[in-house]
């Protein structure tokens, strides 16, 4: 019996991670630090403002929402003492999403051609913004689960890839 108990190994301790500052100068520190890369960025890309801000547009896009696909992994996989990176992963979701708005709203001024598909997914990539900023605030229980259930609507996000990609011409072989 007391063989067992010699085999038994000691709880792993857990990782304990530093408190993520919320003070203005920070968020602040942040959106300069934001605004930097995003302009290093548009130089690095192309030679002309519209393929710059479109490719840039791209880039924070992707960075925006790789956190969508960390949460399944995270849940899938049950991670544990992960929540701060999941916390700092969501804050940046925020950040690049807003600057990846603003990227594409340049990207639509620069441009010297437009279709409907185009403004579609402008207009839901709006909505999908303003939704997560309307999250932040303080409302009542009802109205932050239709926001949440608006705002995180795979349907909507699905709407956005597909309207991106047809008014790219990306799918050409596609009826619209």
């Amino acid at each position: 019996m007391w063989v067992g108990a010699l085999h038994q190994r000691a709880p792993a301790a857990p990782i304990v991670l530093p408190r993520p500052d919320h003070s203005l100068g920070h968020k602040v520190l942040t959106w300069i630090a934001v605004i930097l890369v995003t302009l290093g960025l548009t130089y690095l890309t192309d030679y002309n403002w519209p393929t710059r801000t479109g490719n840039l547009c791209v880039f924070l896009f992707v960075a925006a929402n790789t956190y969508i696909p960390a949460n399944r992994l995270r849940k899938w996989f049950r991670f544990r003492g992960v929540q701060l990176y999941y916390v700092w992963m969501v804050r940046w979701h925020c950040y690049l999403n807003t600057a990846a708005f603003v990227a594409a709203c340049f990207h639509c001024y620069t441009t010297s051609w437009t279709n409907n598909w185009l403004w579609l997914s402008l207009y839901v990539m709006g909505a999908l913004t303003i939704g997560g900023f309307l999250l932040k605030f303080r409302y009542p229980p009802k109205v932050r689960k239709g926001l949440y259930v608006l705002h995180t609507q795979q349907l909507a996000f699905l709407l956005l890839l597909y309207a991106l990609l047809k008014g790219h011409y990306v799918f050409l072989w596609l009826p619209g």
